[in-house]
């Protein structure tokens, strides 16, 4: 199958043997099948142009941001203000609605 191969550079001999030869192989079948499926990946990868839906979702999500950011510059003692009606513990507590839209 394989054998050894002399290789001469530079007046230098450098022999090859079968066992470098193989992994030189294995080498470059993975560098392959590596390149290969990266190809194949890029391929399938999604370019989102311009449109109205994505301009509407880019302009929900800065009023999110924007709300969020207003939201933590607040300082502590506005965001955790009391209630303003006392509730008492000895009222049950019950949900209005449930999950599936039925009192309980």
């Amino acid at each position: 199958m394989l054998s050894d191969y002399p290789f001469h550079f530079f007046g230098r001999s450098i022999t090859i043997t079968e066992h470098a030869q193989f992994l030189a192989l294995v080498f470059a079948a993975v560098a392959v099948t590596t390149w290969v499926i990266l190809q194949s990946w890029r391929r399938r990868a999604v370019v989102l142009h311009r449109s109205a839906v994505s301009d509407q979702m880019v302009y929900e999500l800065s009023r999110i941001a924007d709300a969020l950011d207003r939201l933590a510059s607040r300082p502590m003692d506005q965001t955790m203000a009391a209630p303003t009606g006392s509730f008492k513990e000895d009222e049950p507590r019950t949900m209005p609605f449930s999950m599936f839209g039925r009192e309980r």
